[in-house]
């Protein structure tokens, strides 16, 4: 990923979680990573991976709603991040992108 921006991390003997926003070619992707004793305990495997996926052609909007110039991915993911910097990163963009009618892709394995 370019202009990628750690969002959240935690790395503890029982959970170690990475989630991260970034470009994906001409898309925009979050990315998150838990792995460890605590997820298997939770999901009953050791890691669960998770991502959305904005495909370029619907991130003119996105770019429209928070006020940053069509094209400056750095500024996007900026503006983004100042929200999105948590534990609940993929909850908070799911329900955002739904509230603002942007369409995009999930995926989620465990």
């Amino acid at each position: 990923m370019e202009y990628k921006k750690r969002l959240f991390t935690i790395n503890r003997k029982d959970i170690k979680v990475t989630i991260d926003l970034g470009f994906d070619g001409a898309n925009l992707k979050l990315d998150g990573y838990d792995v460890g004793k605590m997820v298997s305990e939770i999901f009953g495997d050791s890691d669960y991976e998770y991502s959305i996926t904005i495909s370029s052609e619907n991130l003119p909007k996105l770019y429209e709603i928070n006020k940053v110039e069509i094209g400056n991915k750095k500024g996007l993911i900026k503006t983004l991040s100042v929200f999105l910097s948590d534990n609940k990163a993929y909850s908070l963009f799911h329900d955002y992108l739904k509230e603002n009618e942007i369409e995009f892709t999930s995926y989620t394995y465990n």
